[in-house]
């Protein structure tokens, strides 16, 4: 690890001049999975659980203690949970930005590392008595932009940029190209305080030596593996750079245990996926379907890789290490991207007419899309695609919708559960993403919190019209072994914003 010296010395020069296997068995039904989540909102939270329940088991996270927007975590209230709930758990998930940080926010600030350095000679401490048991750790590295709740945030773009030409002078290989990209960053430094360059620095390096510090207990053994996300990340700058580094430090230390995707808010469930999967040591097999075959090489607003790598690594992740023996399910997957006849999606469905099929709308991360959707719920093509989503990033996107289709492609796990997952689907990542929260933006900031009256007043209607809005659908489900549509059973009772910004939105059912 000598190089983070080097790199931080190199800051301050340039400013001055095999894996383990899984140890679980029987089926995902009746597990209890143990769950310290990446932040309190519902799809880090509820929608893990509903996941859960899909498939039969129980998820349990802190409902005390948890971080609130702006405020992070209680970190004496998370590990007291830990601590109570480990002995009788079959699986634990621990997001780290949630344990050392105190949230994916606060994740994003270069002193939570510092300050609470204290909490991972903690955490290893107490994993240490519970080898036997699975265990997986989830990190991130943190996105691009600074975080929006500092000062430093006015300055994002210059930031960004100078992130950028920082990775490409550490990547360089000859003195003419450090050269090169020394000139641009003491012009840059110029413009940009001095001291949110070395803030926005500091936080990827000390991110990258707790997330190496992960890597090492994967390798030891004392945990089964770790996921990490990239977070709104792009093809270049300081994330990418996070992420070479630390692909090249697995390979020379041999570790196989570490897996790394672009995404956030869907790696909880894909590890939820692939623990299902390796209890029963069953595979899927996926065809994949462009909507426009030139967005196979396209890398979308905050991937940083091809779309197609993006899945591609998914569908790999929650296969299991050591598929048993047996045909794996056959799963379609359309991917649907810019404007096209609603016919290509009625032709994709009838050539694939005994394969579960799901729908993945990446549109919204590009531009505002409704004619398709529209054409699509009026043509009732809900009652015949078996899983929805379109998340705010196609990452986020395709993650959620895997997950799903792994969760429903075993019997009996069609139940009230995916109902209100469907349902969900249908409501926040269309209904309420695309047509309500659009409608909103034009007054309030995605970033600041409603006044209290006028979400009072906000969340009246939300409940309202989407009760309305899924009364008009069917969904799919199967019932003694056969495809069937149904009118959606759950109904909304209350919907709210968890963090009081309308860029998330939660629905209790009733």
């Amino acid at each position: 690890m000598k190089f983070f010296g080097v790199w931080i010395m190199m800051f301050f020069f340039l400013l001055a001049c095999s894996a383990p296997s899984v140890s679980a068995s029987g089926s995902f039904a009746g597990k209890k999975i143990v769950l310290i989540p990446l932040d309190s909102r519902p799809v880090n939270t509820e929608y893990i659980k509903m996941l859960s329940e899909i498939g039969g088991a129980s998820v349990v996270y802190p409902e005390d203690g948890l971080d609130h927007y702006e405020r992070p975590s209680d970190y004496a209230k998370i590990k007291s949970f830990l601590i109570q709930q480990l002995p009788t758990a079959d699986a634990v998930f621990i997001c780290v930005p949630q344990w050392l940080n105190g949230s994916l926010i606060e994740g994003r600030h270069a002193e939570s590392y510092v300050r609470n350095a204290y909490r991972l000679a903690e955490l290893q401490s107490i994993l240490s008595a519970y080898k036997y048991k699975t265990i997986y750790l989830i990190g991130l590295i943190p996105r691009e932009k600074p975080s929006y709740i500092t000062p430093a945030f006015k300055y994002s773009t210059e930031l960004t940029q100078y992130g950028r030409k920082y990775a490409q002078y550490m990547m360089a290989n000859t003195v003419k190209g450090r050269n090169y990209m020394l000139y641009f960053l003491r012009q840059m430094q110029n413009t940009i305080p001095f001291s949110y360059v070395r803030d926005y620095l500091k936080l990827f390096n000390e991110n990258t030596r707790v997330l190496y510090t992960m890597a090492d207990w994967a390798k030891a053994g004392l945990v089964d593996g770790v996921v990490i996300g990239l977070d709104d990340t792009s093809d270049m700058g300081l994330p990418k750079f996070n992420e070479m580094r630390l692909l090249q430090y697995c390979k020379e230390q041999n570790i196989r245990n570490v897996y790394i995707m672009p995404g956030a808010d869907d790696i909880t469930a894909l590890l939820l996926a692939r623990y299902k999967n390796e209890l029963s040591g069953s595979a899927s097999r996926y065809d994949v379907t462009f909507s426009h075959e030139q967005l196979q090489n396209t890398i979308k607003a905050y991937d940083g890789q091809p779309l197609a790598e993006v899945i591609r690594k998914k569908i790999a992740f929650v296969q299991p290490k050591s598929p048993a023996s047996g045909q794996p399910a056959l799963l379609s997957l359309y991917v649907h991207s810019h404007e096209e006849p609603i016919e290509n999606l009625q032709n994709w469905i009838r050539a694939h007419p005994n394969n579960l099929r799901g729908v993945a709308d990446v549109s919204y991360a590009s531009f505002l899309e409704t004619g398709w959707m529209e054409n699509y719920l009026r043509q009732k093509l809900s009652s015949k695609i078996h899983s929805y989503a379109a998340w705010n990033t196609s990452g986020n996107t395709i993650g959620l919708l895997v997950a799903h289709l792994e969760m429903i492609r075993d019997e009996p796990t069609w139940n009230e559960a995916h109902e209100r997952w469907l349902a969900l689907r249908y409501a926040e990542d269309y209904y309420y993403n695309t047509i309500k929260r659009y409608e909103y933006a034009l007054r309030y900031s995605s970033s600041k919190k409603v006044p209290p009256l006028e979400e009072k007043m906000l969340m009246e209607n939300v409940t309202k019209r989407t009760n309305q809005f899924l009364a008009t659908l069917s969904l799919a489900t199967r019932k003694n072994g056969r495809y069937v549509a149904i009118s959606p059973a759950p109904r909304i009772a209350k919907a709210e914003l968890p963090w009081h910004r309308i860029f998330e939105i939660g629905y209790t059912f009733r």
